[in-house]
């Protein structure tokens, strides 16, 4: 169940609506949208929707309720969230100290790469200090 721990919403992150309501049910088949690490971009609209792509993300969202399309969220760039856990990670895999994770586009969702493949673009979401406690420092890279 994974949360904000640290976050400045002055120069963490940005405010943005939903695209569609975010519920328990809303995730891939079995996986709720809630209390777990989700990376998101903005549609041409300017709402938020899952991420499809290294080169369209723009941070994370933990969502600890339902929302409904329209609600106003925090999406955080820079930051620190704790009891990340295998909810959050492709392959459901409990994290543990010192990795780096990327964003999974299947269902986006944390995933683990030992090392990019050069020339690709990756999605660096943040690294774990902890098993269960990760910094937030989103952007693209290229391996």
């Amino acid at each position: 169940m994974s949360r904000y721990d640290k976050y400045d919403p002055l120069s963490g992150g940005f405010r943005a609506k939903l695209n569609a309501a975010w519920n328990a049910t809303s995730g891939p088949a079995g996986v709720s949208d809630l209390n777990r690490v989700l990376v998101v971009e903005l549609n041409s609209s300017g709402k938020l929707v899952k991420a499809t792509g290294p080169l369209t993300a723009v941070g994370i969202v933990i969502l600890t309720g339902p929302k409904n399309a329209g609600d106003t969220v925090d999406v955080m760039t820079h930051g620190e969230i704790v009891e990340v856990d295998g909810n959050d990670v492709q392959g459901g895999v409990a994290p543990a100290a010192g990795e780096r994770f990327f964003l999974d586009t299947t269902a986006s969702r944390l995933a683990k790469v030992a090392a990019p493949t050069a020339g690709t673009n990756y999605y660096l979401v943040g690294n774990t200090v902890e098993a269960t406690r990760m910094v937030i420092r989103c952007r693209t890279i290229q391996g």
